[in-house]
């Protein structure tokens, strides 16, 4: 082979070099590069798809989860009310004095007292009747929905008569209890 030649295979070998470089770095690189980057997005849609498949999933349970929390909220906003419910208290304790034959005589309300998370909503009440009605009323205030509790109990016996022979006379403080909220 003459050196012509051997020049002519050599630019020609250069060229085709020259062309593969090219073919590579502007046609399968960028290609290898979106396809990566297709790849990654691919995984990341299935990773997210997954996750909302499991989330997906659980969502009876936390709807179920919603509305055992939502009737315990009810239950005890029932148990320990926002508002004061003045005329519906009145209400309760006329119907289970009613109930156990006792003559309430005076409701007198007192000062409200502030706690943490509560407030305290007291009155005064003076009531008539037998002991033992007396002892049930008291029973009866303690199983209500609402949080109610009787404090500084004092009896006093009036004098044996025909028509009142086991009559007692009662002051106590009733406390109904509140939300802040």
């Amino acid at each position: 082979m003459d050196k012509k030649t051997q020049q002519n295979l050599v630019i020609l070998a250069l060229c085709f070099a020259v062309g593969i470089f090219v073919y590579y770095k502007l046609l399968i690189a960028p290609l290898d590069t979106k396809y990566s980057k297709a790849l990654d997005n691919l995984q990341a849609a299935q990773s997210r798809l997954a996750d909302m498949k499991h989330r997906a999933m659980e969502l009876p349970k936390l709807q179920n989860e919603m509305k055992l929390l939502e009737s315990e909220v009810t239950e005890l906003e029932n148990r320990l009310p926002k508002d004061k419910e003045i005329p519906g208290l009145l209400r309760t304790l006329t119907k289970i004095g009613k109930r156990f034959e006792l003559k309430i005589t005076s409701i007198s309300p007192m000062t409200i007292i502030n706690a943490s998370n509560y407030n305290e909503v007291p009155f005064q009440i003076s009531a008539q009747g037998t002991y033992h009605n007396m002892a049930n009323f008291f029973a009866e205030i303690g199983q209500e929905p609402r949080i109610l509790s009787v404090k500084d109990v004092n009896y006093s016996v009036f004098a044996p008569s025909k028509e009142n022979a086991n009559t007692v006379s009662v002051t106590f403080t009733l406390v109904a209890y509140t939300f802040k909220g």
